[in-house]
């Protein structure tokens, strides 16, 4: 049986109500609200493909309401056309420039109503696919990192729970070195197949890059529960990758895991931590799973990728008395002299001083062929950090994708602000999405 589209028709008189519901009510599931206010309530609920909103109604009337709607990413996209007893031109245009899909003016005839509410419906579909094809990755047919940042910040103001997984393909180079490209998109076409098995109808699954996935589970799952469904997961995946190589040479999958809202209420907040739990994994053996702990100290440092370090590592280094000879040889000295002088004047005075790492993550599954991509992000990060800070903080560029950042004066609400800005910046003008920044944060605290 075919699914009804969903119509929520908004109009302050009961009788107008009344006479539209009579001439849908054979075609389209209905839902009915008497205000803007009301309908503003209603929408996210009832979720309706289609919205016929009155222009004048008392309090916020039908041109405020549409503004409202347009300003939520769950509502945005919502098409809606305008219900008018007026005859002028000049409210249809001011409509259809705020972006009506289209007007019908009262009485109603029916036939023209239907034929109206059908095209809009349709043109909708038409729209919906375009969006849906932007988000989509090319080879696995996953929603991209786009997609999935968007309907998870999207969630930051509500009371939802969830479950968020990093995927990570262990040592896949090595499949592509040794069976080619071929099996090498087989195997993560096939994995892709994996995860969508793996998940509910309303859980996102996404490819983030090169051979890491993404999954957010809506609603929270006990640690034991999602434990058991994660180990048959990576037992899934062995078996599927075997066949795809055609051989019983051994293939695995790592995940980090954190919690909405509990260990972050963005994106890039959960990817971060998620990301941490990942290369506990990945440090432990690999083959396996770790939920994020914010107790933990976790180090970022990947055996093939010996010039990323994380802000711990960072603090234990520069709190050595030696430091052994390195990438870092010529900033060590001064910094290490910037670091000590702030830890006593953090002793001296109270005062809190925040240390930032900004780090970007190559996705590309040839780290090789996004090298160029990679210089020119690290000089858009350099760009957006200087334009976010104060002349009295402290920017170096302390790796070949990492810069550190010294807050002076700042407290945590400050502090994110600054990280916001900084990530915003980041993602108007960084084109490369094969790219990632990532953020790690801690407050400088005096000794004893």
């Amino acid at each position: 049986m075919k699914v009804k589209k969903h119509i929520l028709i908004v109009d302050d008189v009961t009788t107008n109500l009344k006479c539209v519901g009579e001439i849908l009510r054979n075609d389209y599931a209905l839902s009915m609200a008497k205000s803007g206010e009301q309908a503003l309530q209603m929408i996210g609920k009832v979720k309706p493909d289609l919205v016929l909103l009155d222009v004048k109604m008392p309090g916020m009337d039908g041109y405020e309401t549409f503004k409202a709607m347009k300003e939520k990413p769950d509502t945005a996209d919502v098409p809606v056309i305008f219900l008018t007893a007026d005859t002028e031109n000049g409210s249809e245009v001011k409509g259809l420039k705020l972006g009506a899909s289209d007007f019908i003016r009262k009485p109603y005839e029916p036939e023209i109503m239907l034929g109206r509410i059908e095209k809009a419906l349709l043109q909708e579909e038409k729209n919906k696919a375009i969006r849906d094809e932007a988000y989509k990755d090319v080879l696995t047919g996953l929603w991209n990192r786009k997609h999935l940042q968007d309907e998870i910040d999207s969630l930051k103001d509500s009371d939802s729970t969830g479950s968020f997984l990093i995927f990570d393909l262990d040592n896949f180079k090595g499949i592509n070195d040794n069976y080619g490209h071929v099996v090498g998109d087989a195997a993560l076409v096939a994995f892709a197949k994996t995860l969508k098995n793996f998940v509910h109808k309303d859980d996102i699954v996404a490819r983030i890059g090169g051979d890491e996935f993404a999954v957010f589970l809506r609603n929270s799952y006990g640690k034991e529960l999602l434990s058991d469904r994660i180990e048959n997961l990576i037992l899934e995946v062995e078996h599927e990758i075997k066949v795809v190589k055609e051989d019983d040479s051994y293939s695995s999958v790592s995940i980090g895991i954190s919690a909405f809202p509990f260990d972050g209420k963005s994106f890039i907040e959960l990817y971060n931590n998620a990301d941490k739990a990942l290369y506990y994994v990945k440090q432990n053996g690999k083959s396996g799973y770790h939920f994020y702990n914010p107790s933990e100290k976790y180090s970022f440092t990947e055996e093939e990728n010996k010039d990323v370090i994380d802000l711990f590592q960072l603090k234990k280094y520069i709190e050595e008395e030696d430091l052994s000879d390195g990438p870092f040889k010529v900033e060590y000295n001064s910094f290490k002299s910037i670091y000590r002088f702030l830890k006593r004047y953090v002793m001296r005075t109270n005062s809190k001083i925040q240390i930032l790492l900004f780090s970007l993550k190559d996705l590309s599954i040839i780290a090789s062929d996004n090298t160029a991509g990679l210089n020119k992000s690290m000089i858009i990060l350099d760009e957006c950090i200087k334009d976010s800070l104060r002349k009295n903080d402290v920017s170096t560029r302390y790796t070949n994708t990492q810069f550190l950042v010294i807050l002076m004066d700042v407290d945590e609400d400050k502090r994110k602000n600054v990280v916001d800005r900084i990530m915003d910046n980041w993602n108007e003008n960084n084109n490369n999405p094969n790219v990632l920044l990532k953020y790690d944060i801690e407050e400088l605290k005096a000794e004893g």
